[in-house]
């Protein structure tokens, strides 16, 4: 057998290796997806307590203008209670989120380790398999040699 010949390495699960990857691919995708989902609760919950406290500055405003507008400053009390209750509305989701978020990274972290399970038993394989070629080359080696010896002392 010369190196033309030499067999190439086939990892016998690597179909496995593959669905093991893919699902780790996945569970990072959903990862990234729901941090951005948490991130945009965040965006809108700073945008609601910014024009909740432009709310609060208004009633202030119009309060030390020295007039009182009954109608004005309930409106924009009631408005200001509407947004209070959009960003606890936004913590509630944000809470759900945080476990999703959890519940993602455990699934990240043991699609992960399947992976480098797979991935240690093919590195395994590999490493038996070239031992086992690289001892039927020498043996190969061994008797080409033998047999150019045998032909060299006989000439």
């Amino acid at each position: 057998m010369n190196l033309s010949e030499m067999k190439k390495f086939h990892f016998q699960f690597e179909s496995v290796l593959k669905m093991r990857r893919h699902k780790r691919s996945m569970c990072h995708q959903l990862l990234g997806e729901i941090l951005q989902a948490d991130q945009r609760l965040i965006d809108q919950a700073e945008q609601l307590k910014l024009h909740r406290t432009e709310q609060f500055q208004e009633i202030r405003a119009r309060q030390s203008e020295g007039r009182v507008d009954i109608d004005g400053t309930t409106s924009l009390r009631y408005y200001a209670g509407q947004l209070q209750t959009q960003i606890q509305s936004i913590i509630a989701n944000r809470e759900l989120v945080a476990k999703q978020i959890a519940l993602c990274r455990q699934a990240l972290a043991k699609a992960e380790q399947e992976v480098k399970a797979m991935e240690k038993l093919s590195d395994k394989y590999r490493d038996e398999f070239l031992y086992v070629q690289n001892q039927k080359e020498m043996v190969e080696l061994e008797e080409t040699w033998s047999a150019t010896q045998q032909t060299g002392g006989n000439q």
